[in-house]
């Protein structure tokens, strides 16, 4: 990895665009090089993170869960995640035109599932909503894969008062998106295969709390401060409360709170 890193920075030079691909866990050995000669150099390599998140029967020395939380104090570093394929041709077209440092995108050890909406270009620093109601109560922001979790966390708890979104970027996040919800007393949940220190939902706090908005209305769904039990993938994901029961359970928790009425629930 070290030497890979070595060869993409110098590659870079010659006026080549790099794409490394890895997995998060190998990015741990390698962030010494990620930082001096790439990051530090302001240099636009594009890593391609595989294995982000918990990775099931793989053990626990290969799960992906710090990756966000490195590259995040990078400067000029842009994290993405993705939800399907189509979402993962987009990310890569738009590293491709990105030069200005670092850029990397993520993606878990699992199946693609196949999406129905439409998946528009990323623009850096933008979400994308994959559902709309007309009278949200509660925005769910999903960071990668979670956001198909969240999806069908919406419809067993109220999808005529939840609105979803890939949120594409953990770095920079969407701080229009963040006000504009916030400003209108619209609770956010933050959903990541990632540790709930210093991902996304951290960065969402951070943007919330520099826009001098209330934090308060805001809860991170992550995978938790302690080492995660050697189990499958599934199994891994329930446990953490990021899969469609703890998605929907922490909306739940939102509407009762809020004396917001919610219907019927709950579907398995």
């Amino acid at each position: 990895n070290h030497m890979q890193w070595i060869c993409s920075q110098e590659w870079q030079k010659t006026g080549c665009k790099p794409f490394f691909a890895l997995y998060s866990t190998f990015l741990q050995r390698a962030f010494d090089q990620v930082f001096q000669e790439v990051a530090l150099q302001g240099l636009p390599v594009r890593l391609c993170i595989d294995r982000a998140g918990v990775v099931g029967g793989d053990g626990a020395v290969h799960h992906g869960f710090c990756d966000t939380a490195l590259l995040r104090v990078l400067p000029n570093s842009v994290i993405m995640a993705a939800i399907d394929e189509p979402s993962l041709k987009a990310a890569l077209t738009f590293m491709a035109d990105y030069n200005d440092g670092l850029s990397a995108i993520r993606y878990p050890r699992d199946t693609v599932q196949l999406t129905d909406f439409e998946c528009v270009p990323f623009k850096i620093g933008k979400a994308h909503k994959i559902r709309s109601c007309k009278s949200a109560k509660l925005a769910i922001l999903g960071f990668g894969t979670t956001a198909l979790a969240a999806l069908a966390a919406a419809d067993c708890v109220n999808p005529e008062a939840i609105d979803v979104y890939d949120a594409r970027f953990a770095k920079p996040v969407d701080g229009e998106l963040i006000e504009q919800l916030l400003k209108n007393n619209i609770p956010i949940i933050t959903v990541e295969d990632h540790s709930i220190i210093g991902g996304f939902g951290s960065a969402v706090i951070e943007e919330a709390n520099r826009r001098n908005l209330d934090t308060t209305l805001i809860t991170t769904l992550g995978l938790p401060d302690h080492w995660i039990c050697h189990s499958s993938r599934k199994e891994q994901l329930a446990d953490a409360g990021i899969d469609v029961a703890g998605i929907s359970a922490a909306a739940l928790r939102i509407f009762c709170a809020n004396k917001t009425e919610s219907p019927l629930v709950v579907t398995n």
